[in-house]
C-alpha cells in the first residue's frame, strides 16, 4: 500500500481564480462588526485609601498640672472680668453733640497733663477705646480653654 502523496504549494494569500463578490462584502461586514464589538479598555484606577491616623492618645494630667491649669484659668477670667467691666463703664459715658459738657484728662509717667472738652475728639477717643477693649475681650476669651 503506498500512500497517496500530495504536495501543497506555498502561495500568497491571494486566492487562485475569481473572487466572488458576495463572498468579498460578507467578510468585509464580518470584518466591521468584529471591529465595532471591540470594547476598550477601561482604565479603572483605584480611588487613594485615606491613611487611618491613630487619635492621639490624650495624656492623663497629674494633679499639679490641674492645679496649675485651674490658676492659669482663674487669671485669665479675672482679666476678662476686669476688661468687660471696664467696657461697660466706657459704655455708661454720656457725652453731647457739641456741648462742653465733658472732659478728658491724660496724665504721663512725666507728670504732665493732657486736658480737653472738645467733645468730637473725646467721642473718637471713646470709640477706638470700645474697639480696642471688644479685641482684648475675645482674645481673653480665647485662651480660655480645657
Amino acid at each position: 500500500m503506498s500512500k497517496p502523496t500530495t504536495t501543497i504549494k506555498p502561495t500568497n494569500g491571494k486566492p487562485k481564480g475569481p473572487v466572488d463578490p458576495t463572498v468579498v462584502a460578507a467578510e468585509n461586514i464580518i470584518a466591521e462588526v468584529a471591529a465595532d464589538q471591540v470594547k476598550p479598555v477601561l482604565n479603572i484606577i483605584p480611588e487613594p485609601v485615606a491613611e487611618v491616623k491613630p487619635e492621639p492618645v490624650k495624656k492623663e494630667m497629674t494633679m499639679l498640672e490641674k492645679i496649675l491649669k485651674i490658676e492659669n484659668l482663674q487669671l485669665v477670667i479675672e482679666k476678662r472680668a476686669k476688661l468687660v467691666q471696664t467696657r461697660g463703664e466706657l459704655d455708661r459715658f454720656q457725652t453731647s453733640s457739641n456741648d462742653f459738657n465733658c472732659s478728658m484728662r491724660l496724665n504721663d509717667s512725666d507728670g504732665n497733663v493732657f486736658t480737653t472738652s472738645f467733645t468730637p475728639g473725646i467721642k473718637k477717643v471713646i470709640d477706638f477705646l470700645r474697639t480696642s477693649f471688644d479685641a482684648s475681650i475675645s482674645e481673653v476669651e480665647d485662651k480660655i480653654n480645657f
